[in-house]
């Protein structure tokens, strides 16, 4: 069956070729993935806007063009595909993703940490560095993704150990009215439609967009939907002002089928639930409304502030054979930055100083449920259902309040038009307070808690434009981790209060790379580093804490070093290559019980890539690969030297994949409307394989998510 595909696949691609080479002086230019050129891409992810080719730091840059080649458009997975150093799992076939950079952040519960994330320059993140998941972003909307890798704690704290993702959205158009409609459908019962309403009236520019998606999932308990409502307009009453106001509401729902263990993966099979996923209505559901407001001023030509102000107001809610919890909190921020440039073409110096402050304020419930004797088995699992089976007694009522305060400088130094300096240096201070409401007797000490923590962090670097096809960079930093809210209130020395014992994890890294632009046809880039940490984070159980299992605490040293590379090749105008490939070494360095283990959750090698061909004038089509080699599971010697489940010896790793879509567009004008139709096919040969696996020394070790199998996806986009 495989080879059949492949013999249609490569027909296709031989005939469209030929097709295009016959025809090709006749044709328009379409919009599809073209080289990046060093001289014409700007980042503003470092806080500053700087030309690619002065920035002494490993960088990706997701175009427009790349976004709209993947099928779904609801997850960061589709997006990240062709950026090296990055991982994503996607364990439920939503939005809901577990998200790595050079392995930093892979053994959190839930979300993700370590890495900066900004929507439009509004954090993500909370103040103690921790980002809940990327539902507020509609890929639709979304002009560009900037994703700055290796220690970036110099420019934005504790939140940007592993690096730095930058969301930029889309503006209006030029019109004064601009409308998109988008729909797409496909398999396991996924729909999604989005309305935008956009353009320019004078001095004003805006954008408003809803999106509604849904689908059952691949696996039993699995399904998911959510609506996103975005607003954004820009005001500049003159060419030394401009004002962003941006709105935006989530409600996002997703069933949590869980891991399973591979006993029950063998005999009910690969869309399996967990046994507790079905009977306790196990989900989880995000309600969160954003405001903020950006402006950047200029003093004098030379002179600018830049002052962002939001408000995060989330009710998020998750039930489980633990409890029913919910966790509504407020989330205020603030940023000021002064920005000055002097000197002349042949040394010239920008230099930034800035703070920022934020704070969150969460009210924590958490009612109990019945245990396995009580809780009905035989209950009928339906979509998007609610109810839940709480019993009278209160488990947690609880305040956890966070503040972070930071400053930082920026210090970059050019010398004539080659040569650039970059200094960040920043100071943090990170303060996490408990407040216990469960009444005690006098006896008992109240289990509240106040835990802080504060650290400088650097990074200096060096860029050396040897010519456009040679652009040499290297830097070296620290940075800093703090633990999230969960780690510290998973108190495994009580019920209530924090987690005394954990502490900060602190690394230090180098990184030095190539990249460079051939003739606007060829781009290269081509980065090594070497990360070493300390107090690195583990998760682990206590069994006489019941269903309560999930602790943290510090494993010890680590050591991550490795290769990113990536090639995007257009040796015709009719012929895109694009290729992606991580190199990684991630393994603890102490203690002794654990050294030369590998981290968990981090193959050593992945690629990707893709191929693509624009034929008869409208037509293109993209065939892609992915490939992942194995990753360990758990870091301790408990599965690490194999173990035994219904009579099979397992090992301690899950073996890799490789798979392969087809994308097949077509653009086309009807009238005004510019309109594009997709058809897409993800996992062609149906591979059987594991998505995510998560760390669990129970005794069940329900640390499988099975992947889905073949999908089909059919798109429409209508721009007028």
């Amino acid at each position: 069956m495989k080879s059949i595909y492949t013999i249609i696949i490569i027909f296709c691609f031989s005939l469209s070729v030929l097709s295009q080479v016959q025809e090709r002086k006749k044709l328009p230019k379409i919009d599809t993935i073209t080289p990046i050129n060093l001289n014409e891409i700007v980042v503003t992810a470092l806080r500053t806007t700087t030309p690619l080719v002065e920035i002494p730091s490993s960088i990706s840059v997701v175009s427009g063009a790349q976004l709209t080649t993947f099928n779904k458009t609801i997850a960061a997975d589709e997006a990240f595909r062709l950026v090296p150093g990055v991982r994503i799992d996607n364990g439920t076939g939503g939005s809901r993703i577990h998200f790595y950079i050079r392995g930093q952040g892979v053994l959190t519960e839930s979300g993700f940490r370590g890495i900066g994330v900004l929507i439009d320059g509004i954090p993500v993140n909370d103040p103690g560095g921790f980002a809940p998941d990327l539902y507020d972003v509609d890929w639709v909307t979304v002009k560009s993704v900037e994703v700055v890798k290796g220690l970036a704690a110099s420019m934005y704290g504790a939140s940007a150990t592993g690096g730095v993702v930058n969301i930029l959205t889309t503006d209006g158009g030029k019109k004064p009215v601009n409308g998109l409609f988008y729909a797409t459908a496909g398999s396991y019962g996924f729909w999604k439609v989005l309305g935008q309403v956009d353009g320019t009236q004078g001095n004003t520019n805006y954008r408003v967009s809803y999106s509604h998606t849904q689908g059952n999932g691949y696996r039993e308990h699995q399904a998911f939907m959510g609506d996103i409502f975005n607003e954004k307009v820009n005001w500049s009453p003159s060419n030394k002002i401009k004002i962003t106001q941006i709105l935006a509401y989530t409600n996002y729902f997703n069933q949590n089928s869980e891991g399973i263990n591979l006993g029950r993966y063998d005999t009910v099979g690969p869309r399996a639930a967990n046994t507790d996923a079905i009977p306790y209505n196990e989900f989880h559901k995000t309600q969160r409304l954003t405001g903020a407001l950006l402006g950047t001023f200029m003093i004098k030509d030379n002179q600018s502030i830049q002052l962002k102000a939001f408000m995060r107001m989330n009710n998020y809610r998750e039930t489980s054979n633990n409890g029913d919890d919910n966790k509504p909190f407020i989330n205020p921020g603030f940023s000021a930055q002064y920005n000055l440039t002097c000197g002349s073409d042949k040394l010239r110096n920008h230099f930034s100083l800035g703070a920022d402050y934020e704070s969150k304020t969460m009210t924590e419930n958490m009612f109990g449920v019945p245990d396995e004797n009580h809780i009905d088995h035989n209950r009928v699992d339906s979509h998007f259902s609610e109810v839940t089976f709480d019993t009278d007694t209160i488990l947690i009522n609880q305040i956890i309040k966070q503040q972070s305060a930071g400053v930082f400088l920026i210090d970059k130094l050019d010398i004539g038009k080659k040569l650039f300096i970059t200094l960040n240096a920043r100071y943090d201070y990170v303060n996490n307070q408990l407040i216990n409401n469960i009444p005690l007797p006098d006896s008992v000490v109240q289990p509240s808690g106040n835990r802080a923590f504060n650290s400088p962090s650097f990074r200096l670097g060096l860029a050396y434009n040897v010519a456009d096809y040679l652009n040499i960079y290297g830097n070296y930093g620290t940075g800093f981790l703090v633990p999230t809210e969960d780690e510290l209130y998973n108190n495994p020395a009580q019920y209530g209060g924090f987690n005394e014992t954990i502490k900060p994890s602190f690394s230090q890294g180098f990184e030095l790379g190539l990249r460079g632009d051939v003739g606007k046809r060829f781009y290269y880039s081509v980065g090594g580093f070497l990360i070493n940490s300390t107090n690195e984070f583990y998760r682990y159980s206590i069994v006489s804490r019941g269903n309560n299992t999930a602790f943290f605490g510090n494993m010890g040293g680590s050591q991550r070093y490795g290769l990113e590379t990536f090639v995007s090749w257009s040796p015709l105008d009719i012929l895109h290559f694009n290729i992606a490939y991580t190199y990684s070494h991630f393994q603890y360095t102490s203690p002794d019980s654990v050294k030369n283990h590998w981290i968990p959750q981090c193959p050593q090698h992945v690629l990707d890539a893709e191929v693509g061909v624009d034929f008869l004038k409208h037509f293109n089509i993209t065939v892609g690969m992915q490939y992942q080699s194995r990753w360990y599971i758990q870091s301790d010697d408990s599965i690490y030297n194999q173990f035994t489940e219904n009579g099979i010896k397992r090992n301690s790793y899950v073996d890799g994949f490789t798979l392969f879509s087809a994308d097949l567009s077509y653009k086309f004008h009807i009238g005004g409307l510019n309109s594009e139709v997709n058809l897409f096919a993800k996992n062609l040969f149906d591979e059987h394989y594991f998505g995510f696996t998560e760390p669990n020394n129970g005794s069940d070790y329900n640390s499988f998510q099975p992947a889905p199998g073949r999908e089909f996806f059919v798109s429409l986009k209508l721009r007028f």
